[in-house]
């Protein structure tokens, strides 16, 4: 049987952050094929560790008992899953953990989890929406701000615009590049 927790298991404080996606099943052993965001160094450090996972139907935790490299993704097992037809459910789902369990991100740089769905604001104090996305962009990642009539604004976050992410605040400080 799987050991899969509930939802009600997982850790309740702070963001949660994803460290990669789970894909198909891998072998008979209850394997499972996992896409790291950080790399692997990273996903063998939470080797032993409960780790949060969410999928379209189920979310709960699972206890990491083993990862190795197979290419640009690892090959892991969960404690408690010997069959492919258990580890199935998984499949597409988020592999998280805490952000306190996260090493810093280089300077200068964030989570996504930590600054998505922040509001943003202009260096006099007015609002230009919320931050619903990012994506990179040749030398630049380009944020997505929705505002509050529902215009996309996208911007490059560049020393130019970006003037503060204020993570205690719960705000970013931005502004916008003149078009004219």
């Amino acid at each position: 049987m799987a050991a899969f927790h509930q939802a009600s298991d997982a850790p309740s404080e702070g963001p949660m952050i994803a460290i990669g996606r789970l894909g198909r099943p891998h072998g008979v052993r209850g394997e499972i094929k996992l896409f790291p965001y950080f790399g692997h160094d990273l996903v063998d450090g939470f080797i032993g560790r409960q780790l949060f996972v969410k999928t379209g139907k189920e979310q709960g935790t699972v206890t990491l008992v083993s990862s190795r490299p197979a290419d640009k993704l690892a090959i892991v097992a969960f404690e408690g899953i010997g069959s492919p037809e258990d580890v199935a459910k998984y499949s597409g789902g988020a592999l998280e953990v805490p952000r306190e369990s996260m090493p810093p991100p280089p300077g200068g740089n964030y989570y996504y989890e930590e600054i998505v769905g922040l509001p943003v604001f202009d260096p006099e104090g007015g609002k230009l929406g919320v931050l619903t996305d990012f994506f990179e962009a040749g030398s630049a990642d380009v944020w997505v701000i929705k505002s509050d009539t529902g215009e996309e604004i996208m911007t490059p976050c560049i020393p130019e615009t970006l003037v503060k992410v204020d993570l205690r605040g719960g705000r970013i400080v931005m502004k916008l590049m003149d078009m004219e």
